[in-house]
């Protein structure tokens, strides 16, 4: 990547039918919250933006299953969502709920791709209950995959990434009523036929960049038959309307419509914090989606602006399962992060994610494995190190310089920061691998408090590499350990010389209860 780009990193725009379960949170709001953190300490720009996905047909579907009203369900959660990324330090630049002017930006860019025929008029098909007579839209059914045979929605398998449709889907029932009674009916939308855009998704994968494996194995699969039409209208009570003869009744579908609102981000982000930097586009979200960044998205990006607004870097993770089974906030199968945020720190629900995270593979949650596992790992090496610390500062002579740090542990504390910051890059984003070298790293950092010639200036170098290279895994205990020991927060300006560093606290990360309490709630 060219030296001194701008990132601007998405995190994908959350539906607002309910809050953030702790799958969210370990996926990809907190992986783009440790990018653009470790970024900054590295001296790049980046600024990170999210907006609520409040079009989506979910939010419809849930209303009308609580017994609600749509726009107040979304207006609530939407609120909630960003009350819960606060409380969890995941520090967004901008984060909004599309007003009319992000509406009317999404209309009329797809206006101009049907204008200049990018998006053509045709006969897509959709499921009506027979019953009522009601065309129902993506969360409106509910079926099984052809492909892998998991439940799924009318739209998008989760489980496998690939689209399905009315044609294709098994078993679809009426996902409020359970009706099976449905029928198909064409209907005349605007489609993108992504056939056609073929030679354009070939070439931008062409290029090299850092996506990970499952999700170019996603992109060759969908490039070895013909790619299908897709709908970019549908027909809708919910979302932003066509409002154009012809297409009566119809609203834009929710999942091109966030290639657009994409767009109107990064032109927001510009003009809340202007830049001259070249800006480098960095979306993160979970594999369930990923068929319409890698094809749908790319296609149609593709078109716009000769493309100037595709991703420099996509980065997926798998599914977080609950007792082996996937988050599901409309299943109500989750545990909701505003919960853990009662009983855990921030710093230690993010130091347990990252190191738990399913980035690469599925991984599970159980809150007495994570309790065991920053008992074991963080809380008990910690307060050794501290204490021993402790001990040591309090044995210096009242008024005694700490001295200089050694060139060897120097270069052996430049060499772990190095470490632990590459696995936090876009070309090797690895959380779980940064999480575990912080965790040698404090190891390394009691094993040389016993070693013969560390020196008391050694150990405070190591401790403050410890605090920077861990910060954006742990923002704000680590920025307390860097005040004690340097007398200064970690992004301001380096304080004279001569500070005296501070007594450590024992329970620096800790806030949470003990395993025995969670072993016998």
């Amino acid at each position: 990547m060219p030296a001194n780009p701008r990132y601007v990193i998405t995190l994908p725009p959350p539906t607002p039918n309910g809050g953030l379960h702790l799958g969210h949170l370990s996926g990809p709001f907190l992986a783009g919250d440790i990018l653009a953190r470790a970024a900054r300490l590295q001296g790049i720009d980046s600024f990170v933006t999210c907006y609520s996905d409040v079009n989506q047909s979910y939010v419809r579907v849930t209303a009308g299953r609580q017994g609600v009203e749509p726009h107040a369900l979304a207006e609530r959660w939407t609120r909630n969502i960003g009350h819960t990324l606060s409380h969890c330090d995941i520090a967004v630049d901008d984060y909004y709920a599309p007003d009319a002017e992000a509406n009317q930006y999404v209309r009329d860019l797809f206006l101009k791709l049907y204008a200049s025929g990018v998006l053509v008029k045709k006969p897509y098909p959709f499921l009506r209950d027979r019953a009522s007579g009601q065309l129902l839209d993506e969360a409106g059914v509910s079926g099984y995959c052809p492909a892998c045979l998991a439940a799924c929605k009318c739209g998008i398998c989760e489980a496998c990434g690939k689209l399905t449709n009315a044609l294709n889907l098994l078993d679809p029932r009426n996902t409020l009523s359970g009706s099976r009674n449905l029928e198909v009916a064409w209907v005349d939308v605007m489609v993108v036929e992504l056939e056609r855009l073929r030679e354009d998704i070939v070439a931008f994968y062409r290029q090299a960049r850092p996506f990970r494996q499952r999700y170019l194995w996603l992109v060759e699969d969908a490039l070895a038959g013909p790619l299908p039409d897709y709908p970019v209208t549908t027909p809708s009570s919910w979302g932003i309307p066509v409002d154009l003869p012809g297409f009566e009744g119809q609203m834009f579908n929710p999942w091109p419509e966030i290639m657009a609102q994409l767009i109107h981000s990064y032109r927001r982000a510009q003009r809340l914090r202007p830049s001259e930097q070249p800006a480098h586009y960095i979306n993160f979200f979970g594999f369930d989606n990923s068929y319409f960044y890698a094809i749908l998205h790319v296609a149609l990006l593709s078109q716009i602006d000769e493309g100037k607004w595709l991703p420099s870097v996509t980065l997926i993770n798998e599914f977080y399962n609950l007792d082996h089974a996937k988050f599901s906030t409309s299943n109500g199968h989750v545990i909701w992060a505003d919960d853990s945020r009662e009983r855990y720190s921030a710093d230690e629900l993010r130091f347990y994610a990252a190191l738990n995270c399913p980035g690469f593979e599925k991984s599970n949650y159980n809150e007495q494995a994570m309790a065991a596992a920053l008992d074991g790992s963080l809380h008990r090496p910690w307060h050794k190190v501290a204490s021993q610390f402790n001990d040591a500062l309090a044995a210096l002579p009242a008024g005694q310089r700490i001295g200089t740090c050694s060139e060897r542990i120097r270069q052996v504390a430049a060499s772990a920061e190095a470490t632990i910051l590459r696995s936090m890059s876009v070309e090797r984003f690895h959380v779980r691998q940064a999480a575990e070298d912080a965790l040698h790293l404090l190891d390394w950092i009691d094993h040389a408090l016993a070693l013969p010639g560390t020196g008391f200036a050694d150990v405070v170098h190591l401790l403050a590499t410890f605090a920077r290279a861990c910060s954006p895994l742990m923002p704000k205990a680590c920025d307390q350990l860097h005040q004690a020991l340097r007398g200064t927060a970690l992004d301001a300006k380096p304080s004279q010389a001569g500070i005296r560093p501070q007594p450590l606290d024992t329970e620096l990360f800790r806030a949470s209860p003990t395993l025995a309490e969670v072993s016998h709630a």
